[in-house]
């Protein structure tokens, strides 16, 4: 993430889209998202405790169906309201992907929806995924792959979409966005910071032609 993108510059662009993220979302991929996070929980073989980190409106948890809790965490309180009234059964608190305030060991399984590289600190965060998973614990990530095409993305969205752009969402956000393509990691950038981590890579694959990635990792 470009220096200047703070985490409070991450709370305040979700909680202006809150009520309008899920919307958004399913426009910019095409209707995807629901089968994609519904791809991304069926790579999860761990039963047990689920932690959804930056969670959101709460999809991805409002899919799950593993026995045992379902918490998320988000730095927005805006968008965590929104999760609550999804799914009453599931435990939202707003905290730090990179300071979890959980014991150690207490999850069988993470997941991170279109988040890992909003991440200020990954390293900081995958230590902590580490000491909170149990031995043997699953990460999930689903997210944007840096490819070929990106700079042209990055391109459309600086120059043709920006007018666009800064009318549905300003000018602060939209840069945001541009950020956030921008920071997008390449598959075996994710792959060799998980590893470094601890994290054994089992399953990875792609979709909308490499411009997403599903990832599946276990703590070793």
């Amino acid at each position: 993430m470009s220096p200047s993108v703070t985490k409070k510059t991450v709370q305040e662009v979700f909680s202006g889209i809150s009520g309008k993220y899920d919307a958004l979302l399913n426009a910019v991929t095409l209707g995807k998202i629901e089968p994609w996070q519904r791809e991304l929980l069926q790579m999860l073989s761990q039963e047990g405790n689920r932690l959804d980190v930056g969670t959101g409106t709460g999809e991805v948890l409002l899919k799950s169906q593993n026995r045992g809790l379902r918490v998320g965490i988000d730095l927005s309180l805006d968008m965590l309201k929104v999760a609550k009234n999804k799914c009453g059964a599931c435990k939202f608190l707003v905290a730090d992907a990179e300071s979890m305030p959980f014991r150690a060991e207490v999850f069988s399984s993470l997941t991170l929806s279109l988040v890992f590289r909003h991440l200020i600190d990954r390293k900081s965060f995958l230590k902590e995924a580490r000491r909170v998973l149990k031995e043997g614990g699953e990460l999930a990530l689903l997210d944007i792959n840096r490819f070929s095409l990106t700079p042209l993305l990055v391109f459309m969205m600086r120059f043709p979409l920006r007018p666009l752009g800064r009318l549905l969402f300003g000018e602060d956000r939209w840069s945001f966005f541009i950020h956030s393509l921008e920071n997008a990691l390449k598959i075996q950038q994710v792959k060799e910071e998980l590893q470094e981590e601890g994290f054994e890579v089992v399953v990875v694959q792609k979709r909308l032609f490499g411009l997403v990635y599903l990832l599946l990792a276990r703590k070793g």
